[in-house]
C-alpha cells in the first residue's frame, strides 16, 4: 500500500481506463450506441476532475439570434448561471445558450479524413454563434455573476482572445491516417474558414497531442498566425495536458456580462416596456 496519494498516476489511470472504455463501447450493436457510450466515458470522467462550477452535458448550442449548432459530444458549461432546455431529458434534444458555454468536445474512436473533417464543421457551427455582447467592455468570468467593468484594452474579442470564445477540442483514441496527411487535411479544412474559427487541440490517447503553430515553431491555440501543425506527445500525458487546457477555460474564460437566463428567457422582450390596462376598484 503507497503511504500517499499521487495525483498524477491516478490521471493516468484515468486517462488508461478511458482508452478500455472506448474498446468496449466498441462491442455495442449500432454505430449510435458505440457513439453514445464513448461520449458518456469522457463526460463522466471529465465531470471527476473538472471544476465544481462547471456542468458536463451532451446536446447543442444555442444562441438570441436564432441559430443553432450541430449536436455536440461534449458541452461543458457553467452549472449555476446557465439555462439548459431539454425535451424530456433527451441528450439529442438539449439546446444550451453559447453565453454559458465554457467548452466543447467531439470525440472520436479513430480520427481519420472523414472524422477530422466532420469534427472541425461542427466545431466551426458553435464557433459561429453569436454571444449578446451590447458593451463589450463589460463582461464576467465563467461562474460569477458579478459584472467587470474593463478598459478598452480588455474588451471581450473573440476573433483575438481565445479565451471569449468556446474552447473547441477533438478527442481520438488514434490516428486513422498518417501525421503528414492528417496535417494536411486539417489546414485544408481550417482555411475554408476565418481562422478563429478552428478547433483549439486535437489530442489523440495513443497517437500524441495535435496543435498548430507559428513560423518559429511556438504553439498556437488556433490557426490563427499558423504556417505549420505540431505533433507531441506530452511529458505530463496526453490527457492531462486536455484536462490542464479545460481547467484553464474554466478559470480564465470571459463571457458577455448578460446572464443567459435573462436573454433566454424574455428574449428580445428583455428591456421592452409593458402598457398595463388598469382596471379601478
Amino acid at each position: 500500500m503507497d503511504d500517499s496519494f499521487n495525483a498524477a498516476q491516478f490521471l493516468g489511470y484515468l486517462a488508461q481506463d478511458l482508452v478500455d472504455s472506448f474498446d468496449r463501447a466498441g462491442r455495442a450493436t449500432t454505430p449510435g450506441l458505440v457513439g453514445g457510450a464513448r461520449e458518456h466515458a469522457v463526460r463522466t470522467k471529465l465531470q471527476m476532475v473538472l471544476p465544481s462550477m462547471a456542468a458536463v452535458a451532451t446536446g447543442c448550442v444555442i444562441d438570441s439570434y436564432d441559430s443553432t449548432s450541430n449536436q455536440a459530444d461534449v458541452i461543458l458549461h457553467e452549472k449555476d448561471q446557465c439555462p439548459v432546455f431539454s425535451f424530456s431529458g433527451a441528450p439529442e434534444a438539449t439546446y444550451i445558450p453559447c453565453e454559458g458555454v465554457i467548452a466543447v468536445g467531439e470525440i472520436k474512436s479513430t480520427l481519420g479524413t472523414k472524422e477530422l473533417r466532420d469534427s472541425v464543421l461542427k466545431i466551426r457551427s458553435i464557433k459561429e454563434l453569436r454571444r449578446v455582447s451590447p458593451d463589450p467592455t463589460r463582461f464576467r468570468h465563467f461562474g460569477s455573476s458579478m459584472i467587470i467593468q474593463g478598459a478598452e484594452s480588455e474588451a471581450i474579442d473573440p476573433i483575438s482572445n481565445r479565451y471569449d470564445q468556446p474552447f473547441c477540442f477533438v478527442l481520438c483514441q488514434s490516428f486513422g491516417v498518417s501525421r503528414a496527411t492528417l496535417a494536411k487535411n486539417y489546414a485544408a479544412a481550417c482555411a475554408e474558414a476565418a481562422p478563429h474559427l478552428s478547433p483549439n487541440v486535437i489530442v489523440s490517447l495513443a497517437g500524441g497531442i495535435m496543435l498548430f503553430a507559428d513560423p518559429a515553431g511556438g504553439l498556437l491555440r488556433t490557426a490563427s498566425g499558423a504556417s505549420q501543425v505540431a505533433f507531441f506527445d506530452h511529458p505530463g500525458g496526453n490527457f492531462q495536458f486536455l484536462l490542464n487546457e479545460l481547467v484553464n477555460a474554466c478559470h480564465r474564460g470571459r463571457t458577455s456580462a448578460v446572464l443567459p437566463h435573462s436573454i433566454y428567457i424574455l428574449g428580445r422582450h428583455l428591456n421592452a416596456m409593458a402598457f398595463p390596462e388598469y382596471v379601478q376598484i
